[in-house]
């Protein structure tokens, strides 16, 4: 799991200045939608190939450490993973091997593991490019200009301003605990260490339910209701947002269609 303190070094890279940070949210958004459609939807290993290579190429642009993009990625894999390496044993086709206990490995699902396996790729790589050049509060202003639900968006913008606050309430419990020299590793009996554990849930319980019930008077003052919208401002698309979103759709056409061609 990516720890708080990652996701707040996270946040700190997506509000880089650069050329694809400053891109509107919105495209970034449908970018992202796009180029998962692409990846899913195709079974040509040069498209997932020239693909991912567009997405590091957009990597290196946007100036994201390449070992740091490389390592989210490494970290998101292994969810997919486990699915893709049961389709050899399940998948019916031509048997290569038969493991005891009657399991067959065949080729067509070897097959089709590599092609989940390179879609997976391709799709991680493009959510982790979308989270290291948008911010967090960007992604539901864009949630919300798109039209998607104002419910969803309301709760995705409440959620990004309480995880940093809920990770420094858990940050100074943990202190609190360390200035009392209670460490997992000290040789004490295994039941307490459980029991202290439970104390730090417990207590993160109830100091975000007293959080959230002081934000949401202090927001029921200010004229908060469940018809209230995000307030965002109404600004023009900029070349460079228009350019991030053609470049893509051009190139997820044009390799189609040279696949339709068999040039691919």
């Amino acid at each position: 799991m990516v720890s708080a303190s990652a996701l707040m070094e996270q946040e700190l890279l997506s509000s880089k200045d650069s050329i694809l940070h400053n891109i509107d949210s919105r495209i970034k958004l449908i970018v992202l939608i796009l180029t998962i459609l692409a990846a899913v939807t195709t079974t040509n290993y040069t498209i997932l190939v020239i693909l991912e290579l567009y997405l590091i190429a957009l990597v290196i642009i946007a100036k994201i450490p390449l070992k740091q993009a490389f390592i989210k990625v490494l970290v998101i894999l292994p969810f997919g993973l486990f699915i893709a390496l049961f389709q050899p044993f399940i998948q019916p086709g031509d048997v290569l091997y038969t493991l005891p206990f009657g399991i067959n490995i065949t080729l067509q699902g070897l097959q089709f593991a590599q092609l989940l396996l390179s879609r997976l790729v391709i799709s991680i790589t493009a959510i982790v490019l979308f989270s290291f050049i948008t911010p967090m509060n960007s992604i539901a202003e864009a949630f919300r200009r798109l039209h998607m639900p104002n419910e969803f968006a309301m709760i995705f913008s409440l959620f990004v301003r309480f995880i940093f606050l809920f990770y420094d309430e858990f940050e100074s419990i943990r202190q609190a605990q360390n200035s009392r020299c209670f460490s997992l590793s000290n040789n004490t009996p295994y039941l307490w260490k459980v029991k202290q554990v439970g104390y730090v849930f417990l207590m993160m319980f109830i100091r975000s339910y007293e959080r959230g019930e002081s934000v949401y008077n202090s927001m029921a003052s200010r004229g908060y209701s469940a018809s209230s919208t995000i307030y965002y401002k109404d600004e023009r698309l900029s070349l460079n947002s228009i350019l991030y979103l053609l470049i893509p759709v051009v190139l997820i056409i044009a390799l189609n269609v040279l696949n339709y061609l068999h040039i691919i």
